[in-house]
């Protein structure tokens, strides 16, 4: 399989470049495809430590408010942060840029990801380029019904409820394992059955949520940043923690991508029931 012959899942043929360089500014960011595995397409990123810069001081000045014995708060040098914190400012800087870095090489490649872009081999050295591994699953090819197959009578049932019934029933693609186990797992440790009703619900839950995604990139639907927030200061009071500690902990578990999609899905059931009344 050459480079640009790359199969997805679902079946048809999609061309992808196989190796390219991004630049913002100064900066320089290069990518290149190594191999598929098992379905997943793997990319090989490297980018300049200029581009890591705006995080790494970030990150730094996160730990400025750490106490530290024999300084005052906030009078920490920066140079003993970075001496104290080394592993940690490191491994958090290679954790967000990985992600960051891995989302923008399968964009630049053409490709759309099924999944979480997963992240290996990452080297992370300060004032050194930045190289990792990008894994992902592309995206299914997936051909949306006919909005008119979806309109149906009011009998009381939540008309999302029946909306999502009928994507469910008109839409039909394969769906790879890994993708439902991911699903399964996010909601604890479950056996993973292909033939049991959990499985089922989960491979469900996933497939709605790709045709709603397809649909919002069809008819241009987007999620607002202040719509996200907004979500976090609400699940914030509920769970009685702070807005920024929980945005931290849904960053760091990929919860901040689930939550985007799980808004996207929200508007986008709703655009459909306006548009199929």
């Amino acid at each position: 399989m050459n480079c640009w012959d790359v199969k997805p899942l679902g079946g048809g043929r999609t061309a992808y470049p196989c190796s390219g360089k991004m630049a913002t500014g100064e900066t320089v960011m290069m990518w290149k495809r190594i191999e598929n595995e098992e379905g997943y397409i793997r990319l090989s990123v490297e980018a300049d430590w200029a581009e890591l810069v705006a995080d790494y001081d970030d990150i730094v000045a996160g730990y400025e408010k750490v106490g530290l014995s024999g300084f005052r708060p906030g009078k920490v040098p920066r140079t003993v942060i970075e001496q104290r914190f080394r592993k940690e400012i490191i491994d958090g800087l290679s954790q967000r840029v990985a992600q960051r870095l891995g989302r923008e090489a399968v964009r630049e490649a053409g490709a759309e990801p099924l999944g979480p872009v997963e992240a290996t081999n990452v080297e992370c050295e300060k004032d050194r380029p930045f190289r990792f591994k990008a894994r992902y699953l592309p995206m299914p090819e997936i051909t949306l019904p006919d909005f008119c197959l979806l309109k149906a009578g009011n009998d009381g049932t939540d008309p999302r409820d029946k909306l999502s019934r009928k994507l469910l029933d008109l839409v039909q693609f394969d769906m790879p394992d890994e993708i439902v186990k991911t699903e399964l797992a996010s909601g604890g440790p479950v056996a993973s059955d292909p033939s049991g009703e959990e499985w089922k619900a989960a491979e469900e839950r996933v497939r709605l949520m790709l045709i709603l995604k397809k649909i919002a990139k069809t008819e241009g639907i987007e999620v607002d940043e202040a719509d996200v927030e907004r979500r976090i200061r609400e699940k914030a009071v509920e769970f009685g923690t702070q807005p920024d500690r929980l945005r931290a902990e849904l960053e760091e578990g990929g919860g901040l991508q689930r939550l985007r999609d799980m808004l996207l899905a929200e508007s986008t059931l709703e655009y459909l029931i306006e548009k199929t009344q």
